[in-house]
This record gives C-alpha cells, structure tokens and sequence, in this order.
C-alpha cells in the first residue's frame, strides 16, 4: 500500500462521519410494521418469544407508552415500529453506534484509490444476532439486540449505506451522499443525496410536517400487497446469517452503482446553489426502488428475527432487483 493510499486512510478515519440514517424514521417504522405482520402471519411462536424478551428493554418504558391504549398483538406491533427507530433516536446516549447504520465501499469515481471500508454493519449484525439467538444470554442485551437487528437491516436495504463516490470534487467520498447536492423541482431546494432517498417515502402531515406513524399507516399494506414475498424470486441466497448479510450488504453496493449514482445524481454539487435538477424519470425509478427495498427490509427483518428466535427456516432470503 503506498504512502498516499496510507494518508488518506487515516484522513477518513479522522474525517469520515456519515452519520444520517438510512431511511427516514417514519420509514424504518414501515418496515418494522411489514416485519411484524409476516411474523404474526406466519410464526406468531416468533411473536410470543419476542414479547418475553422485549420487556427487559431499557428503553421499553417509553417504546410502550407509544401503543398506550392498545392491548394484545397490535400492541406489539407498535412497539415493533418503535423499535425499528430506535437506534435513531438515541443519539447522545450509551447505546448510541453511529457507525454501525452503515458500511460503504466506493463505487463511482475513484474507485481504485479506495479499497477501503467505511462503517461495521457487518460486525454489528453479527454482534447482535450472536447475542439474540444466545438463549443464555442476559435479557437486557438481547432485547437491545433485537431493537439492533431490525433498524440494521433496514438501513442496508438503502443503496447509499452501502456505496459512495470518491471524484475530484469529493476527495474524501461525498460521505454517502451527505456532502452531494441536487433538487427535485426546478426552483425546489436542495437536498442532499442522502436525505433524498432516505425520505423519498415520505407521507407529510396536513402542515407539511413528517411525524409519528403516518408513513408506516400509509406504506406498509400497500407495500406488501405490490410486493408480496412470491415477488421476489431471484437470485435465492443461501449461508449463515451473517453470510446472507453480507449478501445483501453486496445487493445495496450494486443498486448504489446501477441508480444512485448515475445520470443527473452524478452531476450533483457539493455547494447546495450549484444542486443540478433531477429528472422526472430518475425519481420514478429511485422511488420505485425505494418501495421494493423496504419492502424486501421487512421481509428480512422477519426471517433474521426467526431464524434468531425461531425454528431457524427462513421465508425469504432473495433479491429485490427483479
């Protein structure tokens, strides 16, 4: 490795701080929504040994005071929305890991001067996964292990937790899109990469404003019903765990290199004035993906979750790129 390669890898060590998450909130809800529902359709033994865990939760308190005034399974199925933020909405905390939401590779730009990888997703899925399927492991953990497990997977089903650019106006890579500005409208404001895909589900209040479980109470039937599991029927992968996470881990670098950095998402500045304008086409296409991946994130949660707690069958272990 050559000393310029050397300097620049500590340069991002020091430098790198790619700390949005992936997804908005009120979509990482969607997906614990969608996880929830195949679990209580098809392994509600997952669900009831779930619902023994989850009480030791540190932050259970509060997660349940969101389902007050609901009893029985959709109970927990609003703790399980608020749970799949949770990692989000920690910040400042003990519990807080902003470099496990993601682990990114270069994919556009210069790729050869950047072999490196940006984040521990991996190591986070698999420290939490050890932990949850651990019987003997104390409740406490594995139910932070569960809250854990259900935002990570989530967050690397977003193409831009997985890749980056690296280019002359981006020495440093655009940090998962974070320093990459472009517009949706002619006239619009900027947004940055990132904020563009992680809201691109989005569902506003009457004010504009996006809060609370109004997203998720709007996406995830839909969802499931344009994507149910039958869907998505190739490529099946196969392995541990944490192989598959891998996996899909490599699916995400992909998308990243097919649609999210492409086109007009190329073109976009590092000065938020400068933001170039982004087709009409390319945000059909960009939220079109984004419906399938949170989609394909709940389903995995699901078969991540049973496979941890369960009789270790998955449903669904295949691509979304179909």
């Amino acid at each position: 490795m050559s000393i310029h390669v050397k300097l620049l890898a500590v340069l991002s060590a020091c430098f790198f701080s790619a700390s949005a998450s992936a997804w908005s909130e009120e979509t990482h809800m969607t997906t614990g929504a969608i996880a929830f529902d195949d679990l209580a359709a098809n392994d509600p033994d997952v669900i009831a040994e779930l619902e023994q865990i989850l009480p030791a939760h540190p932050h259970y308190h509060e997660l349940a005071a969101r389902a007050a005034g609901l009893t029985g399974r959709n109970r927990t199925r609003k703790i399980f929305e608020w749970l799949a933020r949770w990692p989000d909405d920690i910040n400042g905390t003990e519990y807080e890991h902003r470099d496990w939401h993601y682990e990114l590779r270069v994919v556009s730009g210069r790729t050869w001067l950047w072999p490196f990888r940006n984040g521990n997703a991996s190591y986070a899925f698999n420290l939490n996964y050890d932990s949850l399927a651990d019987r003997n492991a104390p409740a406490r953990d594995r139910a932070i292990a569960i809250g854990w497990l259900i935002h990570i997977i989530g967050d690397i089903q977003q193409p831009l937790h997985a890749g980056h650019q690296m280019t002359g106006d981006f020495w440093l890579t655009d940090e998962a899109g974070s320093l990459a500005f472009v517009r949706k409208a002619e006239g619009g404001e900027p947004t940055n990469l990132h904020n563009y895909w992680d809201q691109i589900l989005d569902i506003p209040n009457a004010d504009g404003k996006v809060e609370g479980d109004r997203t998720s109470q709007y996406w995830s039937n839909r969802l499931v019903t344009l994507w149910p599991r039958e869907r998505f029927g190739w490529p099946v992968y196969s392995g541990t765990p944490q192989e598959q996470f891998g996996q899909w881990l490599d699916e995400s670098l992909h998308l990243a290199r097919l649609v999210g950095y492409t086109g007009n998402y190329l073109m976009a500045s590092s000065e938020a004035e400068n933001a170039p304008l982004v087709s009409a086409q390319e945000i059909h296409v960009a939220r079109e993906l984004a419906k399938s991946r949170v989609t394909t994130g709940g389903y995995r949660i699901a078969d991540v979750l049973r496979m941890a707690v369960g009789s270790g069958e998955t449903k669904l272990s295949t691509s979304s790129t179909s």
